[in-house]
C-alpha cells in the first residue's frame, strides 16, 4: 500500500470543471491510498453534508458513480464500518488513465451539499503506481461486481523473429467488433447439464457484460445477478458464477481464453460467539486440478493482517472439508460496534469491512490471485451486559464492574435504592466510578460504594451476621439517537460485623434498672420484654416504669411490686428480687437476656405462694411489753419461726395449718379469706388479718396485666386478744396488701 498523489491542477481543472469552481480541500478529510489494484478514497463522515455524491471525468467525459454504471465499470461507493464515505475503483476501472501498465490516473470530484443544497466541488487527481506485477490471471469479487482479468495471448513469432502486437483497441468498432463471447448456463431440463451460448460482444455489453482490453490484458466485469449468471450451492455457501470463454482473432490465429469467474455471495453468520464468513476452497468453475495453494492473506480496512496481529485480534482461517472459514470475534479490533435497545434488552451489531487475497497454481494457469471484499456484519444481536461483583466483604464496600461497552455507549446515570446518586456527592460519600479500557476499543464501568452508604439497606441474619444489598440501576445513553437503556443490578453481600445490643443491671433505691446498649443494629429490630411481657406502653404506664433514652443505650427502671419483677427468697436480710430483661430479634429470633438480682431490707411483709403456702415476716419492736421474736408462735404452738433477729420473725406455713382459718367474702368469686394469729405470750394473741388467692393444684397466676399497681404497705395492722375466741371478732381488713408470685418466684 502507499499513499497516491493528489495534484490539484487548478489552471487546467477551471477549463474542465463540470459542474462549478473547485473549492479548496480542507485538510485530514480525505485520505487517499493505493492498494494492489485499487484506488481507496475515503471521506471523514465529519465532512459529509446533507447529499454527497463523486463524479469521476476523463478528458470531456464525467460519470456520476452511482447504480448499474458503476458496477459494470468497476467503481464501488459505500459508507464504511467507520461511517466513513469510500471510494474504491478498479485500476482497469472505466475512464482510468492507464500510463504503460506501470501507473494509473484518475481525476475524481467529491459535491457536497448543505441542508440549503448549497454544493461545494472537491477535485483529487489520484495516481498509483502498479506496485506488484500482474498475475496471469486476477480475479476480483467485490461487493457490487464481479471482476476477472487475464494475460492476453500473443500468436507465435513470425519467420523474421519479431513478436506480433496489436495495438490495443479503446472503441468498440475499431478491434473487438469481431469477438465473441460464449456463455455456458445449466439446461433447463437438464439436470447438472449445460448448454452453450454464444453472442457478439456489442450483445454482451447489453446484457451487462464490460469486455475491454489493455495492451497486456483481457478484461471482464459485470454486476451480480447479471444475464447469463446463475448460482449454485457450494456446501453451506451460495455462489454466483458466470463461465464464459472469449473468441477473438490476432492476425490469422483464432484465439479463445478462459474469462470465467465466480464469487460467494453468501452474508456472514454468527457461530457461537464469532462472526463466521464461508468461501468455497476450489470451485471447479475456477479450479483446474490438481491445484496447489500459493497463498493467503486477510485485510481489514484496507491493511493486511500479519499472522502475529491476526492471532492476537483472534481471527482465524480453517479449511473445512474444501470450504474456507473466515472466524472473526465478535467485536474483535478492527470492526466497529453500534448498540441499540431492541424491546427494552441491550444488543450490538458489529460491522467490519475484510477482504481477502488467495493464489493458487493449477494445470490452466500458472499463477491465479483472487481479490474479495465483503463487509461482514451481523445485526442487533443481544448482548447481554456482563456484571462481575468484586467485592471483598472485608473490605466493607460495595466493587463491582459491567462490562463491556463501545464507544458508542456512556452512563448517564445511577440509581441506588430509587434514589439517584448525584455525581457531586458521590466523592463525598465514598462512591467512586471509572472505566476500565480494552486493547479492542471497548471498555467496562467500574462502581464502588461503601456498606455504610444510607441509601445500602442492611438484614441482620443471625449470628452476627448481616447482609447488605445493593438495589441498583444503571442507565446508559447510546448515542448518536440518545436511546436509553436501563440495567438493573442486585448485589448482595455478607458480613460478620455485628455488634450485638448488650443488657446490664443495677439496683436501685426504688427498683431495677436495666441497660440495654443499643449495638450497630437499627434497635427497631428488636423488641424489649420484661419478664415474659412485651414492653409497651401499656405496660409502661401500668407498671410505673421509668424509660429515659441515651445516645449509647436505653435505660429501663422497674419499680419493686412492679409486673416482670419476680421474688426469689424472703430472709432477714431483707427480699430478693430478679428482673429478667431480654431482647429478641424480630426475624432471627434471636435472643439477649439479662437477669439482674437486687436484695431489698423489709420490717414486714406477707406473701402467699402459688402452692398454698404462706410465708410471713413479722417484726415485735412494737409489742408492750417487749418480746423475744424467738419465742414467738402461730395459733398452733407448734408452728415456730424459721428465722429470728432481734425484733423479727419469718414463719413459713400451709394455708390450711398452724391454727389458721377461711373466710368467704360472697361479693369476690372464688376468695377465700384468711386470718393469721400469731401467739406472743401465754394468753396473748397478736392477730395479723390477711387475705389470700385460693390455691388449686393447677392454679397458675400469669404475667397480665392488672387493673392495680402492687405497692407495699408498710406495717402490719396489730391488735391485742385475750381469749381465743375473739379471733371471730377480729374484721379483715381489705386495705392489707396482697402479693402473689408466680411459680417459681
Amino acid at each position: 500500500m502507499v499513499m497516491c498523489h493528489v495534484s490539484l491542477l487548478w489552471l487546467l481543472l477551471f477549463g474542465l470543471c463540470p459542474v462549478s469552481v473547485p473549492d479548496s480541500i480542507p485538510i485530514g478529510m480525505f485520505r487517499i491510498e493505493c492498494h494492489d489494484r485499487h484506488f481507496w478514497l475515503s471521506v471523514s463522515s465529519n465532512f459529509l453534508g446533507h447529499k454527497f455524491r463523486f463524479d469521476v471525468q476523463a478528458d470531456s467525459e464525467v460519470h456520476e458513480v452511482s447504480g448499474q454504471w458503476a458496477a459494470e465499470c468497476g467503481y464501488i461507493m459505500a459508507l464504511d464500518s467507520w461511517g466513513d464515505l469510500l471510494l474504491r475503483v478498479s485500476y482497469l476501472a472505466c475512464l482510468v488513465e492507464n500510463q504503460r501498465e506501470t501507473e494509473f490516473r484518475l481525476m475524481v470530484w467529491f459535491i457536497n451539499q448543505d441542508s440549503n443544497e448549497e454544493e461545494k466541488s472537491y477535485p483529487l487527481l489520484l495516481t498509483c503506481p502498479l506496485q506488484v506485477p500482474w498475475a496471469p490471471r486476477e480475479l476480483v469479487c467485490e461487493q457490487n461486481y464481479m471482476e476477472v482479468s487475464v494475460l492476453k495471448l500473443l500468436p507465435p513469432d513470425n519467420h523474421i523473429g519479431t513478436a506480433w502486437v496489436t495495438p490495443a483497441p479503446v472503441e468498440l468498432g475499431e478491434g473487438l467488433k469481431e469477438w465473441r463471447v460464449v456463455f455456458r448456463i445449466p439446461a433447463l431440463n437438464q439436470e447438472g447439464g449445460m448448454r452453450e451460448e454464444t453472442v457478439p460482444l456489442k450483445m454482451a455489453h447489453l446484457l451487462g457484460y464490460h469486455i475491454n482490453t489493455t495492451s497486456s490484458r483481457i478484461l471482464l466485469r459485470c454486476a451480480y445477478g447479471s444475464k447469463m449468471a446463475y448460482t449454485l450451492q457450494w456446501g453451506e455457501t451460495d455462489v454466483e458464477v458466470v463461465s464464459a470463454t472469449i473468441l477473438y482473432k490476432l492476425k490469422w490465429t483464432l484465439l479463445t481464453v478462459d474469462m470465467s469467474v465466480s464469487c460467494t455471495i453468501g452474508q456472514a453468520r454468527i457461530d457461537d460467539s464469532d462472526i463466521l464468513w464461508s468461501l468455497p476452497r476450489d470451485l471447479p468453475t475456477l479450479v483446474h486440478p490438481p491445484f496447489i495453494e500459493k497463498g493467503l492473506k486477510l485485510g481489514v480496512g484496507g491493511r493486511y493482517l500479519s499472522e502475529c496481529v491476526a492471532h492476537q485480534r483472534g481471527y482465524m482461517i480453517h479449511n473445512n472439508n474444501r470450504t474456507l472459514e473466515i472466524r472473526i470475534p465478535f467485536g474483535a479490533e478492527g470492526g466497529i460496534i453500534k448498540s441499540h435497545v431492541i424491546d427494552g434488552l441491550y444488543s450490538q451489531s458489529y460491522f467490519v469491512d475484510v477482504f481477502l487475497l488467495r493464489e493458487w497454481e493449477d494445470t490452466a494457469w500458472s499463477l491465479t490471485q483472487q481479490r474479495t471484499f465483503r463487509a461482514l456484519f451481523i445485526y442487533h444481536l443481544p448482548r447481554p451486559v456482563t456484571l462481575i461483583n468484586k467485592t471483598v466483604p472485608s473490605q466493607r464496600e460495595f466493587f463491582i464492574s459491567l462490562c463491556c461497552f463501545p464507544h458508542d455507549v456512556s452512563l448517564g446515570n445511577v440509581t441506588v435504592a430509587g434514589q439517584p446518586v448525584l455525581w457531586e456527592e458521590m466523592e463525598r460519600n465514598g462512591v467512586r466510578l471509572s472505566q476500565n479500557p480494552f486493547p479492542n476499543n471497548t471498555y467496562m464501568y467500574l462502581f464502588q460504594m461503601p456498606f455504610s452508604h444510607p441509601l445500602i439497606p442492611q438484614k441482620y441474619l443471625g449470628d452476627r451476621f448481616r447482609r447488605y444489598t445493593l438495589y441498583g440501576v444503571f442507565s446508559f445513553i447510546l448515542f448518536p439517537d440518545g436511546e436509553i437503556y436501563n440495567h438493573s443490578a442486585t448485589v448482595e453481600a455478607e458480613l460478620q460485623d455485628v455488634v450485638l445490643p448488650k443488657l446490664e443491671g443495677e439496683c436501685t433505691v426504688q427498683g431495677v434498672r436495666t441497660l440495654a446498649y443499643y449495638g450497630n443494629i437499627d434497635s427497631s429490630e428488636w423488641s424489649l420484654y420484661v419478664g415474659r411481657m412485651k414492653l409497651d406502653w401499656e405496660l409502661v404506664e401500668l407498671g410505673g416504669f421509668s424509660l429515659d433514652p441515651h445516645e449509647l443505650y436505653l435505660s429501663l427502671e422497674v419499680p419493686l411490686y412492679a409486673p416482670g419483677m419476680a421474688y426469689e427468697a424472703l430472709g432477714l436480710q431483707g427480699l430478693l428480687v430478679n428482673v429478667l430483661v431480654s431482647l429478641i430479634h424480630l426475624e432471627t429470633a434471636e435472643e439477649q437476656t439479662h437477669v439482674q438480682r437486687c436484695v431489698f431490707p423489709v420490717r414486714e411483709l406477707l406473701v402467699c405462694l402459688p402452692e398454698g403456702r404462706m410465708v410471713v415476716m413479722v417484726d415485735t419492736a412494737g409489742v408492750s411489753p417487749p418480746v423475744n421474736p424467738n419465742h414467738t408462735a402461730l395459733l398452733d404452738p407448734a408452728c415456730r419461726p424459721l428465722e429470728t433477729d432481734n425484733s423479727r420473725a419469718i414463719f413459713s406455713f400451709s394455708i390450711d395449718s398452724c391454727g389458721t382459718f377461711a373466710t368467704h367474702d360472697a361479693n369476690l368469686n372464688h376468695i377465700i379469706g384468711f386470718l393469721l394469729a400469731v401467739s406472743i405470750r401465754k394468753m396473748e394473741i397478736a392477730l395479723l388479718p390477711s387475705t389470700c388467692h385460693p390455691i388449686l393444684p393447677n392454679f397458675y397466676l400469669g404475667n397480665t396485666h392488672t387493673k392495680q399497681p402492687c405497692t407495699h404497705t408498710q406495717g402490719i395492722l396489730r391488735a391485742v386478744v385475750r381469749n381465743r375466741s375473739d379471733i371471730d371478732k377480729i374484721p379483715i381488713l381489705t386495705d392489707q396488701k396482697m402479693h402473689s408470685l408466680p411459680v417459681g418466684g
